[in-house]
């Protein structure tokens, strides 16, 4: 066992058991025992126990406040449309999704990349890993496979920042999600959901692989909510799709 002094400089003593469990799954896992020391030790890391309590869902979309509907809410997806033309109709063409949809979900998500979230994305897993919740046992499992994610691709884990829940990228991907929906839309060799043409691929991948059909409007609605268990998401998505479509 690794000493506290080592690893735990800063976390609040109440946390110690479940801190000590989850540097034994790490362990378990493959994490030698200088690189888990390193992350745990490092400065940066703190938590949010602010943020365990916190629901995304019953979020009302079409409220005027969220203007998803607004003139130039749309104007703007047009514009996006259009300055990403060739990237969409060929991600539309392999992966059989409407532009209109995955832009309508960049909107959604993250305001087209304007907001992809302020938190570093291992402080928040390891926040709901830590504080007893009904996460806690998925939050591990996220952030087992974030780090994995950073090991391979050779990233400071506490670099990159995402929401809250630990959603990161313009498409706003978990971890697990990542690992097995992301795709390389631009052929550089990396998935990066903060890039585009990687984001816009992988919203269309994850799409397709629950069973998006299009003009099959049950299926597409199945394949929306299972990006997010939201109905009003869902009905969000479909509204956004429509009226982009329909001022093209």
């Amino acid at each position: 066992m690794l000493s506290r002094s080592f690893l735990y400089a800063d976390i609040d003593p109440q946390y110690q058991d479940r801190l000590n469990h989850l540097t034994e799954r790490l362990k378990l896992e493959g994490f030698a025992v200088e690189e888990i020391g390193k992350i745990l030790s490092d400065s940066r890391l703190e938590i949010y126990p602010q943020i365990v309590g916190r629901s995304g869902k019953g979020l009302d979309y079409m409220s005027r406040r969220f203007g998803l509907l607004t003139k130039s809410s749309i104007e703007r997806g047009q514009r996006i449309l259009g300055e990403h033309r060739d990237a969409l109709e060929e991600v539309e063409r392999l992966f059989g999704v409407e532009k209109e949809v995955v832009v309508a979900i960049l909107r959604i998500e993250t305001d087209f990349g304007r907001s992809t979230g302020r938190y570093p994305v291992f402080n928040s897993l390891l926040t709901m890993a830590l504080v007893e919740n009904r996460r806690s046992a998925w939050a591990e499992k996220e952030l087992i496979e974030f780090l994995r994610i950073c090991r391979e691709q050779n990233k400071d884990p506490f670099s990159v920042k995402g929401s809250w829940a630990g959603a990161f990228g313009i498409c706003q991907f978990i971890p697990s999600s990542y690992v097995r929906f992301a795709v390389d839309g631009n052929g550089d060799g990396v998935v990066d959901l903060f890039d585009f043409r990687d984001a816009v691929a992988s919203i269309a991948n994850y799409l397709k692989v629950h069973g998006w059909e299009s003009g099959r409007i049950e299926a597409m609605r199945q394949a929306i909510y299972a990006y997010n268990h939201c109905d009003s998401y869902v009905e969000a998505v479909l509204a956004y799709a429509k009226a982009t479509k329909e001022k093209s």
